[in-house]
C-alpha cells in the first residue's frame, strides 16, 4: 500500500521541529516511523505535512547524573536501551521491556520517545481503510459509535507500549517541550486515560527526554509480559514491578500492569500490602494479595486479538512472576 502524498520537512533541532508543529495543524513528527508509516498506510492518519527528526543530533542519549540518576533522549533507539550495560545493571526491567519490543530491525529504528508517545490501539481502529469502510465511524475516529461495547460513549482503545509500565514502576518523569518553553512532569501525568487522546502532547508540543530517578543498590525490578508470539507482538497484558530491600524488608515497592486499559495501571496494593515486610514471613500470601488486586483492577475491553477474560486473569500471573524475579535480583540470586 502506497503512503498518502504529504510534504516533509527535516528541522535541525526540536526546538525547530515545535515550532513548525504549532504552525501546521495537518501535521506529524517522524522519528523512528516504525508506528507512524503503518497508520499512513492504513489511512488511519492523513497528514498534509510530516515533520521527520532524524537528522536532529544530541537527544539520543543514556547518560548518567551526578546522583545516579539516568537521563534518556527522546531519539535514543529502543535497542540502545535494550543493550545498554549502564540500564541493564541499574534498571534491569527497562532492559527487559525493551528487548521485548518488536524484533531487532524494529527496536533499531523505534525510538524511546516514539514507544512512550503510541497511540492507543484497538482491532476495530487498527484496520485498513477499506475494512473500515464497512462499519461507522468509531469515536477514535471522530464517529459516535463504540464497537467495542454497545452505545459506549468512551473510547476503550487500549496503550499497548512496552517501556511505560517498566519507567512508571521506576518513578520516571519526562520532558515535555515547545517551541517557547518546556515543562517537567511525572510519567503517570503525561496519560490521560482517554483511549481517543492518549497523552498530554498539545500541537506543537513533543517528548524531548526521560528522567529515572538513581537506583538502589539493594533494589530489584523486572517485565513480563503476554503476547501471542514470542517475537514482535504489542503486548496483550503486561506487569513490571520494582522495589527496594532494607535489611531484609520491603523498603519500597511498585508493581504497573500494561496493556489493560487507556493507560498503564499502577496497583497500589503493591505498597500497601509490601512496604515493611519481611522477605521470609508468609511472602507467599502477600504476593497472592498484590496479584489479586492486579486482577482486581484490570477489566480490558474484549478489542484485542486474545479474549479479554483470559488476558485479565493471567494479569495476576504477571504480577506474581515480576515480583519474584524482582526479590531475586534484589537479593543478589
Amino acid at each position: 500500500m502506497r503512503l498518502p502524498r504529504f510534504h516533509l520537512l527535516q528541522p535541525d533541532t526540536l526546538k525547530e521541529a515545535c515550532s513548525m508543529l504549532g504552525d501546521r495543524n495537518e501535521s506529524v513528527l517522524l522519528a523512528g516511523g516504525t508506528a507512524l508509516l503503518v497508520d499512513m498506510n492504513q489511512r488511519l492518519r492523513k497528514p498534509s505535512w510530516v515533520i521527520s527528526i532524524k537528522r536532529v543530533t544530541g537527544w539520543d542519549h543514556i547518560a548518567l547524573e551526578q546522583d545516579g540518576g539516568l537521563r534518556i533522549g527522546a531519539l535514543a533507539s529502543v535497542a540502545s536501551v535494550a543493550r545498554s550495560p549502564l540500564i541493564a545493571e541499574r534498571h534491569p526491567v527497562l532492559a527487559q521491556a525493551a528487548t521485548s519490543v518488536g524484533v531487532p530491525p524494529l527496536r533499531h529504528a523505534a525510538t524511546v520517545g516514539g514507544n512512550l508517545s503510541l497511540n492507543n490501539r484497538c482491532i476495530y481502529y487498527n484496520q485498513s481503510e477499506l475494512w473500515r469502510q464497512a462499519r461507522p465511524l468509531c469515536l477514535k475516529l471522530g464517529g459516535d459509535v463504540c464497537h467495542v461495547v454497545e452505545k459506549g460513549r468512551t473510547c476503550l482503545a487500549i496503550h499497548q507500549g512496552d517501556l511505560a509500565p517498566a519507567l512508571l514502576a521506576l518513578g520516571a518523569s519526562v520532558v515535555v517541550m515547545g517551541a517557547a518553553d518546556e515543562r517537567v512532569l511525572p510519567l503517570r501525568d503525561f496519560f490521560t486515560g482517554d483511549g481517543e487522546k492518549p497523552n498530554v502532547l498539545e500541537q506543537g508540543e513533543l517528548l524531548a527526554e526521560v528522567r529515572i530517578p538513581p537506583a538502589s543498590p539493594s533494589g530489584g525490578s523486572a517485565y513480563e509480559k503476554l503476547r501471542v508470539r514470542e517475537a514482535m507482538d504489542f503486548p496483550l497484558a503486561s506487569a513490571a514491578a520494582n522495589l527496594r530491600l532494607d535489611g531484609g524488608r520491603i523498603a519500597e515497592a511498585s508493581v504497573v500492569l500494561g496493556a489493560m486499559a487507556a493507560a498503564p495501571l499502577e496497583i497500589t496494593a503493591a505498597t500497601t500490602v509490601l512496604v515493611g515486610q519481611k522477605i521470609e514471613d508468609g511472602l507467599d500470601i502477600l504476593l497472592d494479595q498484590v496479584a489479586q488486586q492486579g486482577f482486581e483492577r484490570a477489566h480490558p475491553a474484549d478489542n484485542l486479538a486474545v479474549d479479554a477474560g483470559y488476558r485479565r486473569k493471567m494479569t495476576s500471573v504477571l504480577v506474581r512472576r515480576a515480583l519474584e524475579r524482582a526479590i531475586a535480583v534484589a537479593q543478589g540470586a
